[in-house]
């Protein structure tokens, strides 16, 4: 749903349908989501690019056939090695970026990204130069570090920061979600829960923000006679999950991220939308960029409603119980959008 605000908590609904979903980048994420968008019959039509590689010089066409032959009652699917083909796109999931190697400091990783990640968005502005502001597509990053390169995507795009998000939060609640769940016995699938920052370490993830069946995470561990420090000790240990998930698999995870993806992808090309733990791209939201600083935006995690407009607002909630950690959080994201910065005006020109 598409509207425009006219007083806080006024939203004059205009729906616009996005019915063409771009996926760009042949990695296992972006094959992953292609295969989640067609079982779920999401849009009318999806567009698949993957770069032509030596010896392969059409590969996206040749495993999106091989879908085809075996999915009914799907959407029309496109594989393809032309850019040009990514034009006229509702939505684009951009699952390209490289992850990070044995002996690569997240400084190191941070200017592959960058690179990557301008790049990429430079060929997608390219494509949109001459397109209506209403009509500009709603672009997902996944690269990491993915708060930096969502700022990086935004940046590079010149699209409104409502058109800009990336996806970690809805990944990083739901492993907590599924990790706290296991401990009370239950399931997971009606339990819910926002966390905030980077996606990471410094990530913060608050019980107060975490619900099981409509009643607050707090509420059923004093009622269960759990100590608190037990759930808070599996949060910690759970905001590792991809770092544990590499030790024990040896690659990155595809299949938890790409259904992270969809959530989001869902909401916006249904126009049904919904409160999501988001990387958005925020200027004063929340107060963490300080006044004389030289930033002027971030990328963060933040709850957002989003739906067909994108990001159509950010939700700022009391954050008192883990200030500290959100502002620390805050203060390791932008050295790194610092860092993307020079990058981006020394190689590219864009400030």
């Amino acid at each position: 749903m598409e509207g425009s605000c006219v007083g806080r908590g006024q939203w004059v609904p205009q729906f616009k349908e996005r019915n063409r979903i771009g996926v760009w980048g042949f990695g296992s994420v972006s094959k992953d989501v292609v295969l989640l968008l067609i079982d779920r019959s999401l849009g009318k039509e999806v567009v698949f690019y993957g770069r032509p590689k030596e010896g392969f010089p059409d590969r996206a066409k040749a495993w999106a056939a091989d879908l085809m032959a075996n999915s009914l009652n799907r959407p029309r699917m496109l594989g393809t090695n032309k850019v040009e083909d990514m034009a006229g796109l509702d939505a684009i999931f951009i699952g390209v970026g490289v992850p990070r190697r044995p002996g690569q400091t997240r400084s190191d990783l941070l200017a592959v990204n960058t690179k990557v990640i301008a790049e990429t968005t430079l060929r997608i502005k390219e494509l949109y130069d001459c397109v209506d502001e209403k009509d500009l597509p709603i672009l997902v990053y996944m690269g990491n570090p993915v708060t930096a390169m969502t700022w990086v995507g935004y940046k590079a795009s010149g699209f409104p920061r409502r058109n800009i998000m990336g996806q970690a939060g809805n990944l990083d609640s739901r492993r907590i979600c599924h990790a706290v769940s296991t401990r009370l016995g239950l399931s997971g699938n009606d339990m819910q829960g926002i966390v905030f920052g980077d996606h990471g370490d410094t990530m913060v993830a608050s019980p107060r923000y975490f619900s099981v069946g409509g009643i607050p995470l707090e509420t059923i561990i004093k009622s269960q006679g759990i100590d608190p420090r037990t759930v808070t000790d599996i949060i910690q240990a759970a905001k590792s999950g991809g770092t544990h998930f590499v030790n024990e698999v040896g690659r990155s995870a595809s299949a938890g991220p790409a259904k992270a993806v969809g959530r989001m992808l869902r909401s916006v090309v249904s126009g049904e939308a919904e409160i999501q733990p988001v990387v958005a791209v925020l200027e004063k939201e929340y107060g963490l960029i300080k006044p004389g600083e030289d930033l002027d935006s971030m990328g963060f995690g933040v709850p957002a409603r989003i739906g067909c407009s994108g990001v159509e607002e950010i939700i700022e909630l009391p954050l008192d119980d883990v200030q500290d950690q959100i502002e620390a959080s805050a203060e390791f994201v932008k050295n790194d959008i610092r860092q993307a910065a020079r990058i981006l005006k020394g190689r590219y020109g864009i400030d």
